[in-house]
């Protein structure tokens, strides 16, 4: 057998005590100490979090604070069903979040209460922050109706929005072949209701060259695979025409909106920009046309039964004045040139030889004029025409006859009127 020297002896002894009395009060119980700490974490939206914390020479319960609030001492952590003090020995208290979602990021801290003359103990606040992936996104205009339509020339706006994102969504525009749309784009940030997770806005403006399809997309640095909205059409609006009516004054017309008669489609006519409350048909008649509306527009616009409006037909009505200048300038140049130029004015008859509803603007006549010919109208359809011996000055007799016919017929009208008028 060895014998140790004395003075080791006595260093082995003092060596055993300080290990005996390392966790061990003066005088006292062992004091409680952390084994493990928790640090900030991250987690995505969906997985798993956990916070570490274990003690040694447990002698009193833990417990979890998130923003200051206990979250109980049962390790079953109730009332918070998606929290849990993990564990299978009594001194791990490790807190379990599955799933962790954005609601759960906080700051966080492991306490151990005292007992049995041993004061408690706090772990050091740590972070826990959820990413989140960005929300479906969507073209706000698009969700009344998935079309917009514009004049040729005319700048659109338009908005698109993702919620839910953390960090906050980058939202691009694309066209309907794939390529980006960088012009005119502005992007707001700002916190949602629950204070975790952002909103994201971005607003396009631009002046299309022709009719596209627009979708908008939405990713961020945590997710970057990106998600697309459904597709929206900028259509251009049919431009419509405008036609000229000419007009004699007291002359009446109809003017036809379209072609087929639908009873599906509600008609309403307008004249400079009111409309004419007591026309509703495809078809409106206006009689004894008069100087006043001249130069006047007129509008048809049909509605279907769910509000939609479309204009189909623009026609300006326009007087047709004879040019007394220019009928002026002709009777003087007779007189100078000191002889009568006037030409035989002949009256003829003409019959189309196919069956037609559609009245010539002109016909053609070849040749020298007989007593019967044919002549070609502007869409070389056949007539057989015949001359009038004398029609001309017949005309004019009846025009006469008529104007005096009139004027008989207006003194009679005020003097019934004169009779009704003194009783």
């Amino acid at each position: 057998m060895v014998q140790l020297p004395q003075h080791m002896f006595h260093v082995a002894i003092i060596l055993a005590a300080l290990l005996a009395t390392k966790h061990t009060a003066v005088g006292g119980p062992a004091r409680q100490y952390f084994l493990s700490t928790p640090h900030n974490t991250t987690v995505t939206a969906g997985h798993q979090a956990r916070l570490a914390c274990s003690v040694g020479n447990l002698a009193g319960t833990c417990q979890w604070t998130r923003d200051g609030f206990a979250l109980g001492t049962d390790r079953n952590l109730p009332g918070f069903s998606r929290y849990l003090m993990a564990g299978d020995r009594e001194h791990v208290c490790d807190l379990s979040i599955d799933p962790a979602l954005p609601v759960d990021e906080g700051e966080y801290r492991c306490q151990v209460s005292g007992g049995h003359g041993v004061g408690p103990i706090s772990t050091a606040p740590v972070t826990l922050s959820v990413n989140s992936e960005p929300g479906q996104p969507y073209i706000v205009q698009a969700r009344e109706e998935d079309m917009v339509e514009i004049k040729e020339g005319e700048e659109v706006e338009l908005e698109c929005q993702s919620q839910g994102g953390r960090p906050p969504a980058e939202i691009q525009w694309w066209d309907g072949e794939g390529r980006r749309i960088v012009s005119d784009v502005t992007e707001h940030v700002k916190r949602m209701e629950d204070r975790k997770t952002f909103k994201t806005v971005s607003t396009l403006k631009f002046t299309p060259d022709q009719p596209m399809r627009i979708k908008c997309s939405a990713h961020n640095d945590q997710f970057p695979d990106t998600k697309q909205s459904d597709g929206m059409e900028v259509v251009f609006k049919e431009t419509m025409r405008m036609v000229t009516k000419t007009l004699k004054e007291e002359e009446s017309f109809e003017v036809k909106c379209e072609d087929n008669d639908s009873e599906k489609l509600r008609y309403k006519w307008l004249i400079n920009e009111k409309e004419i409350l007591s026309e509703s048909k495809n078809i409106l008649k206006i009689e004894h046309f008069v100087k006043a509306h001249d130069k006047s527009v007129i509008k048809c616009v049909v509605e279907d039964d769910q509000g939609n409006t479309q204009v189909m037909k623009i026609v300006q009505l326009q007087l047709v004045t004879q040019d007394k200048e220019d009928k002026t300038k002709i009777t003087e140049s007779r007189k100078k040139k000191g002889k009568d130029t006037g030409v035989k004015k002949t009256v003829f008859t003409c019959v189309a030889e196919e069956e037609t509803s559609a009245e010539p603007n002109y016909i053609w006549i070849s040749g020298k004029l007989k007593k019967t010919f044919e002549a070609l109208d502007d869409s070389d359809k056949k007539f057989k025409c015949k001359v009038v011996e004398g029609g001309y000055d017949k005309i004019k007799k009846m025009g006469n006859k008529m104007q005096g016919i009139s004027k008989t017929l207006r003194k009679f009208r005020k003097q019934l009127n004169k009779m009704v008028n003194s009783y």
